[in-house]
């Protein structure tokens, strides 16, 4: 099924997007920078993204308070400071007038970057609608988890939520709904909504994933739109294999699927 040259590979460039999502997802697992994100997300909604209106730390302060924090302008700073550094948030420096001052100041402002989590999820539109849910769907996936399978949990889309466990001796097969009769499919199947429709017919599937003697597998044969590691196109027919707490892109953009996988 593929050469052991390539798995290498493929679980080196796993370990790399795994430094970048550990590093992202610490960088927002924290309540205060959790409603910085959303407060800036809101924002930019009304504002329109294209414009990338940026908003300055200061009103950040007062937006705050309506989740319930009040921390000092210097503690706010260092939560700004973790998520540019995380590549999340893009810092600008703006002319503004200063209530009670005279003429204008370079102040600092803040935006979402378009491509924060470009190497995590699909695009930033998926970040906008789908991050507030992230954690609950990340704890979902950790609880059912026990070590002894792989467990999968879809994050966006009409099937968003749903969580499947398989077991080391299973073959699962990954693809959209279409018509047909799927009795002649003897592997385990996850079958997702015809919404995905940039997803391969389960027919003809997307993706396989197993279990061999060193660790779990994916392989694309033939779909129509790739699969993704991470942001790492995976090559038809050869096995790549999967780091622990990867994502799992079938097809890129709308239509397409995101997998969290842990093992």
């Amino acid at each position: 099924m593929g050469d052991k040259n390539h798995s290498y590979v493929t679980e080196i460039i796993g370990r790399e997007n795994q430094k970048v999502l550990s590093s992202k997802l610490a960088s927002i697992n924290n309540e205060v920078r959790f409603s910085i994100l959303k407060i800036l997300r809101d924002y930019q909604r009304v504002h329109n993204y294209k414009t990338k209106e940026p908003l300055y730390s200061r009103e950040i302060n007062l937006m705050l308070a309506n989740y319930n924090i009040n921390i000092t302008p210097q503690m706010l700073g260092q939560h700004l400071k973790i998520l540019v550094e995380a590549g999340i948030l893009k810092e600008v420096v703006v002319k503004k007038e200063i209530p009670n001052k005279v003429g204008k100041r370079n102040v600092k402002a803040y935006v979402l970057k378009e491509d924060a989590f470009e190497d995590l999820f699909l695009d930033i539109n998926f970040f906008v609608e789908e991050l507030v849910t992230f954690f609950d769907l990340y704890d979902i996936n950790s609880k059912l988890n026990n070590k002894k399978c792989c467990t999968m949990t879809i994050f966006n889309g009409k099937d968003k939520g749903k969580t499947y466990r398989i077991n080391k001796n299973d073959c699962a097969v990954i693809g959209r709904r279409g018509n047909g009769d799927l009795s002649d499919i003897k592997s385990r199947k996850i079958i997702l909504d015809n919404s995905y429709n940039t997803v391969s017919n389960i027919l003809k599937p997307h993706l396989k994933l197993f279990y061999e003697n060193d660790g779990w597998y994916v392989l694309d044969e033939s779909s129509s739109n790739g699969t993704y590691v991470g942001d790492n196109l995976i090559p038809f027919g050869i096995k790549t294999k999967l780091i622990n707490n990867s994502f799992l892109k079938l097809s890129k953009g709308n239509g397409g699927a995101v997998f969290y996988c842990s093992f």
